[in-house]
């Protein structure tokens, strides 16, 4: 066999591989000065209103929210290791926490237990009172965040980077989607 014919199998058999044409990477955590420091997050929510509406996405298309039902309405959140999608078992989670809404922003920052790498947020805006019925997770009515943009990304959590000091992660209109 030739050399061009061996060479054009094996690139042929490494082209076919499944991840050949994937371009994302495992992330490396920073190397900081002191590698026992951990960080806080904070999370913020910041909607855009247009014509006194917030505009998310849904399944079927656009959906616009009157601005003012999120005023004061509960946000849940809890973190899990990078590719962890949160099961309902507690010991999954490395954080959980709430805050509330004011107009169509939410500020809410961890306790430092945070080292440097990667992380995942699951996040919902409880829009229609009552509708968590005491448990963890979105219902129908409800927002929740994720972002699909990411590599290998779980679908229904955001990723959040966290290097050698305190991170926050800025979550807008096409971070949510009506559940």
């Amino acid at each position: 066999m030739s050399r061009l014919a061996v060479f054009l199998v094996l690139l042929a058999a490494i082209a076919g591989r499944a991840d050949a044409h994937c371009r994302c990477h495992k992330a490396r955590a920073p190397r900081c000065p002191d590698r026992g420091a951990l960080h806080r997050i904070t999370v913020a929510v910041d909607l855009a209103v247009t014509d006194g509406g917030v505009e998310v996405i849904t399944q079927s298309g656009p959906f616009r929210l009157p601005a003012a039902d999120l005023d004061g309405k509960l946000v849940l959140f809890l973190f899990t290791q990078r590719g962890v999608v949160f099961q309902g078992f507690r010991d999954d989670a490395v954080t959980v926490a709430a805050g509330t809404m004011t107009g169509t922003h939410a500020s809410i920052t961890t306790n430092p237990l945070f080292a440097p790498g990667e992380y995942e947020l699951a996040l919902f805006i409880d829009v229609v009172p009552g509708s968590s019925n005491g448990g963890i997770g979105p219902q129908r009515g409800d927002l929740a965040a994720f972002d699909n943009t990411v590599c290998d990304p779980t679908g229904v959590t955001v990723r959040v980077p966290v290097g050698c000091e305190d991170a926050t992660i800025r979550l807008e209109n096409r971070h949510f989607i009506v559940f």
